[in-house]
């Protein structure tokens, strides 16, 4: 099995997710989007994972490639390829497919737990979390879990979006908060106490990203 691993920022790494999918005797194909130009063909992938990025769908930032990537994850959802869309790539997911993406009221960060409706696709967590913006469901689309400010999971067909972060490791987000820290400050949250508190939650939430790959793998 291939998987296409769409990483909008360096810095976009699967984590978790990656280091269970791997197990599984999964080939990650890694794609930069704002470093290695145009998406590869989906033809040859068995599924698309769409990683997080430190950008908004709707930003300036990702004007060279956005276009590219919505027309990949339509291209994916016509071929009935799975895509897997974590935090931007949800929003994306949704955005490419007649939701739309847009800010939220508020960030959510830090850790956190979901009103879930399907406990055994995705369990209340917690999860990690870091976002700004939410999105409206794309047509067909259902939602699966929630908190307060949005939809925090959805399923379409065979594809899993989540607007959290399960492939994200201590030292990922050590990487993250030394890029930009600020999301946290604004919070009133002391990222070095954010940062411990997923050194201690790592065990944990290792074993939930593996269980959600696995339930998205399944799915028919």
């Amino acid at each position: 099995m291939r998987a296409l691993v769409l990483k909008p920022h360096r810095l976009s790494l699967a984590g978790h997710i990656g280091e269970a999918a791997e197990a599984r005797g999964i080939e990650m194909v890694d794609h930069v989007l704002s470093e290695d130009g145009p998406v590869p063909d989906i033809d040859g992938f068995d599924a698309v994972f769409v990683m997080g990025s430190p950008w908004s769908v709707y930003g300036p930032e990702v004007a060279p490639w956005i276009d590219g990537t919505l027309a990949s994850i339509r291209d994916a959802v016509e071929r009935d390829v799975p895509v897997l869309g974590v935090c931007f790539g949800a929003q994306a997911f949704a955005h490419a497919m007649g939701g739309r993406a847009r800010p939220a009221d508020d960030h959510e960060v830090g850790w956190r737990t979901v009103v879930t409706d399907d406990a055994a696709l995705v369990p209340e967590g917690p999860w990690f979390m870091w976002h700004g913006d939410t999105f409206d469901l794309p047509p067909g689309a259902t939602a699966v879990a929630r908190t307060a400010n949005g939809v925090q999971a959805f399923t379409l067909g065979p594809h899993l979006c989540v607007q959290f972060h399960p492939e994200a490791t201590r030292a990922m987000v050590a990487a993250w908060m030394d890029h930009d820290d600020s999301d946290f400050r604004r919070a009133g949250m002391d990222p070095a106490a954010v940062l411990m508190e997923t050194e201690r939650r790592e065990p944990e939430a290792r074993g939930r990203a593996a269980v959600l790959l696995d339930r998205f793998l399944e799915r028919p």
